[in-house]
């Protein structure tokens, strides 16, 4: 990985942006942190989801997505779209619920995007004897209502990085240090985008931009404002910039430099809701905190029923605080919607 990237840098005149920078490191499909793990998928160790915490978070989103279908009218046929499924636990989740009600079940067929072939065979292990289809983007769908899913997907999606001095503006690239990386910041000359946005300028401002993660969303808004539909998309991140930088890594569950230990750490970068919510151009939408998603959808009531029934009340309890706590204000929530007309 390090003598591929170093290439790519001596390729682009001594620097590479960010961006690229990422999307070699996690998604190079030889040396790509995603791509290149055996099927045991030691690297998903390095972090923990909200579904794997608890059963509870799987279970209120099957709800939602019961809801949903409901509020669409209850189509005959409609898609169940998750974006990113990591082990498949969530959507395992959702089946798990979901398959009691003949009707809804019925109507739904079960599509994931997912272009990393070790965490397919990790899903279609977990999910084996479902009916599921796999691809890698979103385009291949079939023409027919669907419903989003996509937690802690936005997160890991390349972003630009810019920072702000002297009335000048400057992004962040990745150049050679050594037998390693390091930051250096090029003179920008066309910053016209970035004064669109109209963002702070103040010495040290740092602004992110993610146009994959933009190109996405345009995606689904297209796929949901031609065939009806919804989407809910759940990831950490800020409504309002801290003109910080959000960059970071985990390697074995330990913070450590994105510079570092590359194609062997899962870099991410904290989603940027307010860009999200202005992207999008013919769809209804609303942002939330986790917390009061999961709590809008009755995560509390089944806690209730769940200590009831139950003798490990204690863990129960953690998790359920975790998810709506610990997480509950920085994860966002954004829905996105267009109704059919009935």
């Amino acid at each position: 990985m390090l003598s591929y990237i170093h290439k790519l840098i001596d390729k682009n005149q001594g620097s590479i942006s960010i961006s690229d920078f990422m999307c070699a490191a996690l998604y190079h499909k030889k040396y790509g942190y995603y791509m290149k793990f055996d099927s045991k998928g030691d690297f998903i160790g390095d972090f923990v989801t909200s579904p794997e915490i608890s059963q509870l978070f799987g279970e209120i989103i099957a709800i939602w997505i019961m809801h949903t279908y409901e509020k669409l009218g209850k189509p005959e046929k409609f898609l169940l779209v998750e974006l990113g499924p990591g082990r498949g636990t969530l959507i395992k989740d959702v089946i798990r619920v979901t398959q009691k009600y003949d009707s809804f079940f019925c109507s739904m067929s079960i599509h994931l995007i997912e272009i990393s072939p070790v965490l397919q065979n990790m899903q279609k292990h977990i999910l084996k004897g479902f009916d599921i289809k796999w691809h890698k983007d979103i385009d291949d769908l079939p023409e027919q209502p669907a419903i989003f899913i996509a937690n802690e997907f936005f997160d890991a999606l390349p972003i630009d990085q810019f920072i702000y001095y002297n009335d000048q503006w400057y992004e962040n690239r990745i150049a050679k240090y050594n037998n390693s990386f390091q930051v250096v910041q090029v003179v920008l000359d066309n910053f016209k985008d970035l004064n669109n946005l109209k963002v702070a300028k103040f010495n040290g401002a740092v602004v992110e931009i993610c146009l994959s993660g933009i190109g996405i969303l345009n995606k689904i808004e297209k796929k949901i404002h031609r065939d009806y539909g919804s989407a809910l998309i759940i990831d950490y991140g800020y409504i309002y910039p801290t003109y910080k930088s959000t960059l970071q890594a985990i390697r074995q569950h330990n913070y450590v430099s994105f510079l570092n230990a590359v194609g062997d750490s899962d870099i991410t970068a904290h989603v940027n809701f307010h860009a999200l919510r202005n992207a999008l151009k013919y769809t209804n939408y609303e942002i939330l905190t986790q917390r009061e998603f999961l709590y809008s959808f009755g995560i509390k009531e089944r806690v209730d029923i769940l200590i009831r029934n139950t003798q490990q009340k204690e863990r129960i309890i953690s998790e359920f605080l975790r998810l709506t706590e610990n997480m509950g204000t920085l994860f966002k929530v954004i829905l996105i919607e267009k109704e059919a007309l009935l």
